[in-house]
């Protein structure tokens, strides 16, 4: 059996989950990843980014070229915004 934790801290935890959930940008993770691929507004663009390479499963370098994407496309709405 794992250690139990309090009822406090696990809503704490279930509270970070579901921010990192909400955010496009994903938590620190060992891979280097930024975009969270499973928020609702990415994760149309990452299917479709997989259809057009014709790819299930995307390589880190095809997944950091995904990112560089979403970053311009990012870059492009807040020049747009600043107008």
């Amino acid at each position: 059996m794992g250690k139990r934790i309090s009822f406090d801290i696990a809503q704490e935890l279930a509270r970070a989950k579901q921010d990192n959930e909400n955010s496009i940008y994903a938590p620190h993770n060992s891979y280097g990843y930024k975009i969270n691929i499973h928020h609702p507004q990415i994760r149309p663009l990452y299917e479709r980014y997989k259809e057009y390479l014709g790819e299930n499963i995307l390589s880190d370098k095809q997944r950091f070229e995904f990112e560089m994407i979403i970053f311009k496309m990012i870059e492009k709405k807040k020049s747009e915004r600043s107008k």
